[in-house]
């Protein structure tokens, strides 16, 4: 299925606008509040900006979504720096969340649209070898996608809301994740989950005969 980032980040700022003021400094995810974590989820629409912005490098280092989401967030990520990214991001946004994030997507479409699909994009520094990371943009946008499902999932349960992302976001978000989870080695235990193997998990009839 195609995933679609400018219906993910429209999607999200239509969720966004429906979080209740007095729920914005409650808890979200983790260390986040609910604001720091809206602040986490507009970097998956803010560095598309970012990243359009620079250079295009010469050839992509990273081939596929799942190998950025195993690569580059598990083995290289910094759990600490992505709090504190978060945190950081939730200030920028000011006072009116809806306004901001509005304009962030407004101007990641614009940059989207401008590229094209092929355009390769330079992500980061691997701080291991300090070569630098670049993808095909089609492909890091199926990040942004994953995260903007993922989040929104967040951020409507922080805030109480009913929310149901796009089917072919939800359907790529969990090949993702399983192939993440069987890169870790986990992915025999997140399929027993997935067809009910594990019951305690509140999962028991997804896969039953007429459910």
């Amino acid at each position: 299925m195609i995933v679609h980032f400018k219906l993910a980040a429209l999607e999200l700022c239509t969720l966004v606008d429906r979080v209740p003021v007095d729920r914005l400094d409650g808890p979200g995810l983790g260390e986040w509040s609910l604001r720091e974590l809206i602040g986490h989820a507009s970097r998956a629409i803010s560095t598309v900006t970012d990243y359009l912005a620079v250079p295009e490098p010469a050839a992509a280092t990273v081939q596929s979504a799942s190998e950025y989401l195993e690569v580059v967030l598990r083995r290289q990520g910094d759990d600490e720096a992505i709090a504190l990214r978060g945190k950081a991001a939730a200030q920028q946004l000011g006072a009116d969340l809806p306004g901001a994030l509005a304009r962030l997507a407004s101007a990641a479409i614009a940059a989207v649209d401008a590229a094209g699909p092929e355009r390769r994009i330079a992500i980061a520094t691997a701080p291991a070898t300090g070569t630098g990371i670049a993808m095909q943009l089609d492909e890091y946008l199926r990040t942004r996608v994953f995260e903007l499902t993922v989040h929104g999932i967040d951020i409507a349960d922080a805030a109480g809301l009913e929310w149901t992302p796009p089917t072919a976001h939800l359907i790529d978000a969990l090949h993702l994740a399983a192939v993440n989870a069987s890169a870790r080695h986990a992915g025999v235990e997140a399929l027993r989950i997935l067809t009910g193997r594990r019951p305690d998990a509140g999962l028991a009839g997804v896969m039953a005969a007429g459910g």
